[in-house]
């Protein structure tokens, strides 16, 4: 990434939720299904990215189904070539959506009655790879 191409995040929220509880599950013990995926938008006239962190958590017999989707915009300083944006919009920018992500999914964990679910780090750099 050029030198010369900075960017902020200007506003981040939570885009859709899902939460369901399974009824007479409980879910000592069992590994959790994590699936995350990485989605974006670039804005080249307004020089905007809007990013997209999905999250689903629960499958089968997990004690619960958790589907989020989080959204952080962020703002360039200059127009980007598409390279640097994709590098931007797939490493940069969902590694500092991703703590407040997860605080989320604690949070809503944590409300629902269960310990609360501190999602494992994501290397975003690997992710990235994947989506290619």
């Amino acid at each position: 990434m050029p030198r010369s191409v900075k960017f902020k995040l200007a506003e981040s929220r939570i885009r859709s939720l899902n939460f369901k509880t399974r009824e007479g599950v409980t879910g000592d013990n069992i590994p959790v299904p994590i699936k995350i995926s990485c989605d974006h938008k670039y804005d080249y006239k307004e020089k905007r990215i809007g990013v997209f962190l999905s999250v689903s958590i629960g499958e089968g017999e997990f004690p619960f189904l958790l589907e989020i989707e989080y959204e952080g915009l962020f703002v360039l300083n200059k127009r980007a070539a598409k390279k640097d944006v994709e590098q931007i919009a797939k490493i940069n920018c969902p590694a500092i959506l991703f703590p407040f992500l997860r605080e989320c999914v604690a949070d809503i964990t944590r409300r629902a009655g269960f310990n609360a679910l501190m999602i494992p780090p994501i290397n975003f750099v690997e992710l990235a790879k994947g989506n290619e």
